[in-house]
């Protein structure tokens, strides 16, 4: 009888075995072929969505399971195999999705310096009877990241009403303007000097909004995007189409491009879309690099891209505390024509 256990207890833990080793192997491709192929193959841009935490929790189980259980040496082979590609998984978290020891650069001074603006973006995925809720929430976050005066600037996709008169109370500065720009709020000190939609085709919507000098920075010009969050659709088609639709509308490259784009943070499309622009967190992330789900962030698909004349000093993610989007905030200054600041 005891036996007959012993020999279950083995077969079972050599079938758990193969099973972990077999789902943290065909995971590590997975996972490693969308890294290299992004979404630039609409076929397989799924994988790119595969986050690298999930994919390394995988692995870490699997040796953690052959560490005890593995008795064979083709188990032992594979246990081996499966901790450098943790390893491997290990070193692009810590590079590319998790920067707990970065800092923000330190601001220029002295005469004539320019002063860093504060901006901060979110989807508020167009709130209806929670709009003053979430405008309160949204403010304590804004506080909470840049101290009471608020940010700068705040982008708000999808706003609804959550700019309405009763939520600005909660959310706006009384130094602050407020614009409507297609499906997009903004909040901000910075002077606005033009403000247009550029398309909203019922799924992907830009508009253009254009920025005054102020306290040392040079005019600037961001655009706003929100793109599907259909996964059905080809990331790569939909930024293909949105370029086509804008081309011809903007008469500059802009100097910031930002909202929901529904697209995970090193996508090659947006490289290719956009190849004159940095991902913020990449240049300068500090902390959790996902916005979404904010409960539960697992991905970077709310983004900002600075342009040559943006000098990024800091980005960071924050949870609102409501809402499903986290908040991206960062500060920056904006040069001169033609020069890198």
């Amino acid at each position: 009888m005891i036996r007959a256990l012993t020999r279950g207890a083995r077969g079972l833990a050599w079938l758990l075995s193969w099973g972990f080793t077999l789902a943290a192997a065909s995971t590590a491709v997975l996972w490693g072929i969308g890294r290299v192929l992004t979404d630039t193959v609409s076929a397989v841009q799924y994988l790119h969505w595969i986050p690298t935490v999930a994919a390394l929790a995988v692995t870490v189980m699997a040796v953690g399971f052959l560490w005890i259980a593995a008795r064979s040496g083709a188990l032992r082979r594979w246990r081996s195999a499966l901790w450098i590609v943790a390893c491997l998984q290990g070193s692009v978290l810590l590079l590319q999705d998790w920067r707990p020891l970065s800092h923000a650069i330190d601001a220029p001074v002295g005469a004539g310096a320019a002063a860093p603006i504060r901006i901060s973006h979110v989807n508020a995925n167009w709130p209806g009877s929670e709009s003053v809720e979430r405008a309160r929430a949204y403010g304590r976050c804004i506080r909470e990241a840049w101290g009471e005066s608020g940010a700068d600037v705040l982008f708000v996709s999808e706003t609804g009403s959550i700019l309405s008169t009763e939520a600005q109370i909660a959310l706006v500065s009384a130094d602050c303007s407020v614009t409507f720009v297609g499906r997009f709020g903004v909040v901000s000190r910075v002077p606005v000097v033009r403000a247009m939609p550029l398309m909203d085709d019922g799924k992907t919507a830009a508009s253009w909004v254009e920025f005054g000098s102020w306290r040392g920075n040079a005019p600037f010009a961001a655009l706003l995007v929100d793109l599907p969050s259909d996964p059905a659709l080809s990331r790569r088609d939909v930024l293909t189409r949105m370029s086509v639709s804008l081309r011809g509308r903007m008469t500059e490259e802009p100097d910031l491009i930002v909202g929901d784009l529904n697209v995970a943070r090193g996508s090659g499309s947006i490289a290719s879309t956009w190849p004159g622009h940095r991902d913020a967190f990449a240049e300068q992330g500090r902390g959790w690099g996902a916005t979404y789900p904010r409960q539960l962030p697992l991905w970077h698909i709310d983004l900002m891209l600075t342009g040559a004349r943006v000098r990024l000093l800091d980005y960071r993610v924050r949870d609102t505390g409501a809402g499903k989007h986290s908040m991206q905030c960062a500060a920056m200054i904006f040069g001169v024509a033609g020069v890198r600041p």
